[in-house]
């Protein structure tokens, strides 16, 4: 990228236990010069925090181990200064509707629904940094 300042990319844990969007998702941010670490459920999420605190997590909110809320809660208790952002297909549309807006009332920075471009990611995790 042309930055030339002397700024640190930001670094990003994205949590999902779909390794494709893991994946999709690691390289669309990469792609947007961020610095990224992926993990397949919440507490190997939080176990690269614990290694070194990131700017921002992206968490899925259904995951097969740790799932999201558990994830959400556990970072805005032990890492306060990580932001974080929220992802969730749900299942029907009502109930995609209340996971995201309950991932709010737990004080996430940014929600975003799937599917999603990658644009649409490197937009959402651009607000949840400011």
């Amino acid at each position: 990228m042309g930055n030339s300042n002397s700024k640190a990319a930001k670094r990003i844990v994205v949590v999902d236990d779909n390794e494709d969007i893991c994946a999709f998702m690691s390289a669309a941010l990469r792609n947007a010069g961020y610095v990224v670490e992926t993990a397949t459920e919440g507490a190997q999420g939080l176990a690269l925090l614990y290694n070194r605190p990131a700017d921002l997590l992206v968490t899925d909110i259904f995951m097969r181990g740790q799932e999201g809320f558990e994830t959400i809660s556990r970072c805005r208790a032990e890492f306060p200064q990580t932001r974080i952002m929220a992802i969730s297909a749900g299942s029907a549309l009502s109930m995609k509707q209340d996971m995201l807006a309950t991932a709010k009332l737990l004080g996430v920075d940014a929600t975003l629904r799937k599917p999603f471009e990658a644009d649409a990611l490197v937009d959402a995790v651009r607000r949840a940094l400011q």
